[in-house]
């Protein structure tokens, strides 16, 4: 389906992070593809100490840099600089919170556990032995433990924390690409789903519709599922469209097609950042 509206994308990485090559060159890519808005959204520096978050000397350059951006192509591009924190389940705190007052919004995920016999932060969204590292040694190798513990933080950092957007609320899909672990019909997976679109509901959550494991060719499917994307139509729950680029060429990865997901779903508007303020605009 084609736009009538200008693109936008709030869920971008860059070479300070995990993502690949230097801001000005996706904005670029942004101006080329008819976007109106960009923003950025790198892992942000806090409790979490690895190589895909951005080093806690990198962010005034962070700031520094998207300004200089702006005042460059103020008259072409909105561009937006946020954050996206990790909610950490043992001290059940939002990783890198302290820095929301220098955003203009942030993504609220859940990408990590605490591996129990080596107690570091493993991902679930990582390297594959990761995860079954996580499956194996944490919940005895039982996938609907897992899961279920996966979409209890989710919903816990939705319960304690305030964000502007919730990152791909259904992540623990992504290394169940070709069904190894679990069947994603199954009614105990389908009932983690549906509950924790309710509490995003009662919490008054905004939720991405994340094409980024897509473009990474990890899953075939948009995070939510579509669906997911039918529930959040019938509880009337706002979302924004993001493909989480983690190189310039992806910043419109899979759009139209998701439009068209949106739309079958039920969905005529999505938030967009516009002039500073969440805006309800119209896809079709």
């Amino acid at each position: 389906m084609e736009r009538t509206k200008g693109l936008t994308n709030f869920h971008t990485h860059c070479d300070l992070d995990d993502g690949s090559g230097p801001m000005e060159e996706y904005v670029q890519s942004a101006l080329s593809k008819g976007f109106s808005a960009l923003g950025f959204s790198c892992h942000a520096p806090g409790a979490l100490h690895d190589d895909w978050h951005m080093k806690k000397e990198d962010f005034p350059y962070y700031l520094e840099e998207i300004d200089r951006l702006r005042s460059l192509y103020r008259d072409r591009i909105e561009l937006y600089i946020g954050l996206e924190l990790d909610f950490i389940e043992d001290t059940e705190e939002l990783s890198g919170a302290e820095y929301r007052g220098q955003v203009d919004y942030t993504i609220g995920s859940v990408h990590v556990m605490k591996h129990a016999k080596s107690e570091k932060y493993l991902s679930i969204d990582g390297p594959v032995d990761e995860f079954e590292m996580l499956l194996h040694d944490n919940f005895n190798g039982e996938m609907q433990r897992f899961a279920e513990h996966y979409f209890s933080l989710v919903e816990r950092m939705m319960q304690l924390h305030a964000f502007d957007i919730l990152g791909h609320c259904d992540l623990i899909k992504k290394r169940n690409g070709d069904h190894t672990y679990f069947d994603e019909q199954a009614p105990w997976y389908t009932r983690l789903g549906s509950h924790m679109l309710k509490v995003a509901k009662r919490n008054k959550v905004r939720i991405e519709v994340n094409t980024g494991g897509i473009a990474r060719g990890a899953i075939n499917e948009p995070y939510p599922s579509p669906r997911l994307m039918h529930e959040c139509a019938e509880l009337d729950i706002p979302l924004v469209l993001s493909s989480d680029a983690h190189q310039s060429s992806h910043i419109d990865f899979f759009f139209a097609q998701a439009d068209d997901l949106l739309v079958q779903a039920g969905y005529r508007n999505l938030d967009v950042l516009q002039h500073g303020i969440w805006q309800s605009t119209s896809i079709v």
